[in-house]
């Protein structure tokens, strides 16, 4: 009986090395890509503040990020003197949001510390039952 020789199919290393890289570089674009929407991404978050003495005592506000300038217009200032009664009679939560070499440089008595890059992180700890006020410098 006569066998047939059959062709092997190549095994060439390079062809296996060109798929591999190819692969590398689709895995490292799309990590690249998730990285880059997770740290633009809208946010949407709901910011508490206090209006400044003059105008009263204002509710809370929801914000969004995706009008940026106006959502920085549109959170009301607290004065010195109001922070400090509001504190004093425990009526704000108080959240320092700089890093650690600014709350070690120094804080405000009572506040709770929460680098702004954390504030997702830490949200269940933040007590929500009356105004949230925070700062940064």
């Amino acid at each position: 009986m006569a066998t047939k020789n059959r062709p092997q199919p190549s095994s060439s290393p390079n062809a296996a090395y060109a798929v591999l890289t190819a692969g590398a570089i689709a895995v490292l674009a799309l990590v690249g890509w998730a990285l880059y929407r997770s740290f633009n991404a809208p946010v949407s978050s709901t910011v508490v503040a206090t209006a400044s003495p003059s105008a009263g005592p204002s509710p809370a506000q929801p914000v969004s990020s995706s009008d940026d300038e106006a959502a920085k217009a549109a959170v009301p200032r607290i004065s010195v003197e109001d922070l400090h009664q509001r504190l004093a009679g425990n009526e704000i939560t108080l959240i320092d949001v700089r890093t650690k070499e600014g709350w070690d440089s120094g804080h405000i008595k009572g506040a709770m510390h929460v680098p702004l890059a954390s504030v997702e992180s830490y949200l269940s700890f933040i007590p929500h039952d009356k105004p949230i006020v925070t700062y940064c410098t």
